[in-house]
């Protein structure tokens, strides 16, 4: 009768032999043991050091990390925290299949992760991830890159830690415990004002077709017609207050020049490995909007419906989806090209909102126009504006004009 195999998640003998000596004389040791993994499969494991003790040590220290990693998910207070972070994306790249999650969020929360935190945690157990430590890589982000990227390092080390504390490697989730950030002045509102729009747009449809050639001066042909296309994706923002994700999702069916209105129900999103997805609902995953556009948009929306017919009103040369990054690209390069060098294409989203606000609209329509809360409708698409323009005229009467100096 044969050996019973070795469990799966434990180790067998431990050999340990004496390597030849380095050039430098040193003596070395080396232990080696296969492991079961959890796959079934057996694995090789081998570790060095000075002398035969050590080497068996570290050995055994190898072995029980691997022992961790093999318990179908499960973690103890001395896992290693960076397994944590891997079973935790797993889990919201697994939410994102399903559409629960945006991918480009867990793509987010992964860069978080490998460039800010991982570095400076990875490697200590989860009862060594302490509030303390956290707030050090949180700071040291918002010291060397920005409030935006602390709070997206803060927010995926809480989406991790969460999941420690749900399956038992922590207490608590140390990053409750982190101090509050100050996002610190806030950023002026840029928007175009209505000579620029029109400045702009002519610009833009006059630069076009002078990028129809190559370098070589040959034609571009159809692999050209994103540059065609810019004018009329800058009329579709400023008609909607769409983003250029939500815009480029837009089938020739969800316009209807009619009445006029066109519907913003999904957006377009590159997921890795798998390529451009046309998602259900805008981005954030708020509910679909259908938005009325004004007069001077519908031959554009008409024209472009037309053309499409069941697809894309914005598609490639070869009829797919655009991705949204590129076309900024493209966008951002004809714009500086024409002398508008600080326009992107959040600019026409807040543009819109800034148009809105100086119609006297109240910011609950506001944020209904752009799909947001009233919130980051006022934090993020409204230009400060004069709010005493009816109290000055009142107080004109406190002073005399002779009074005056």
């Amino acid at each position: 009768m044969g050996r019973p195999a070795t469990p799966v998640g434990t180790y067998g003998v431990i050999n340990v032999e004496q390597l030849p000596p380095t050039r430098a004389g040193k003596v070395r040791h080396r232990a080696s043991a296969y492991f079961r993994m959890a796959d079934g499969s057996l694995r090789l494991v081998r570790r060095q050091a000075p002398t035969k003790g050590q080497a068996t040590t570290r050995l055994k220290e190898a072995l029980r990390e691997l022992a961790t990693e093999t318990q179908d998910g499960d973690i103890e207070k001395d896992t290693r925290f960076y397994h944590v972070v891997e079973l935790w994306l797993e889990e919201i790249a697994q939410e994102a299949e399903l559409g629960n999650l945006s991918p480009t969020t867990v793509s987010l929360y992964r860069r978080a992760l490998k460039n800010w935190a991982l570095p400076s945690l990875g490697q200590l157990r989860c009862r060594e991830v302490l509030v303390t430590r956290c707030d050090k890589v949180v700071k040291k982000a918002r010291a060397k890159a920005s409030y935006d990227t602390a709070k997206t390092v803060k927010a995926a080390l809480s989406g991790a830690c969460d999941y420690a504390v749900r399956h038992g490697g922590m207490d608590a989730n140390p990053i409750r415990s982190v101090g509050r950030m100050s996002r610190g002045k806030q950023k002026e509102v840029v928007t175009l004002s209505a000579p620029q729009r029109a400045d702009l747009l002519a610009k833009l449809r006059a630069y076009a077709p002078t990028r129809q050639v190559d370098a070589r001066g040959r034609s571009l042909g159809a692999r050209g017609r994103i540059w065609l296309d810019l004018p009329d994706l800058m009329e579709a923002m400023l008609s909607s207050g769409a983003r250029i994700g939500e815009v480029l999702a837009i089938l020739g069916p969800d316009v209807e020049p009619a009445a006029p209105t066109v519907a913003v129900t999904h957006h377009v999103v590159r997921v890795p490995g798998a390529g451009l997805d046309r998602r259900e609902l805008p981005k954030g995953n708020v509910g679909g909007l259908l938005l009325a556009v004004p007069q001077w948009s519908v031959p554009m929306w008409q024209r472009r419906k037309e053309a499409a017919g069941n697809n894309a009103l914005f598609a490639s040369f070869t009829g797919e989806l655009l991705d949204p990054s590129n076309v900024i690209n493209r966008l951002t390069e004809a714009a500086t090209a024409v002398g508008y060098k600080w326009v992107t294409s959040h600019v026409f989203r807040k543009t819109v909102g800034t148009v809105l606000d100086e119609a006297d609209l109240p910011i609950t329509a506001i944020a209904d126009q752009l799909g947001n809360t009233p919130a980051v409708a006022e934090r993020h698409y409204r230009k400060q504006r004069v709010a005493n323009l009816g109290n000055a005229d009142a107080l004109e009467a406190m002073m005399p004009a002779a009074a005056a100096p």
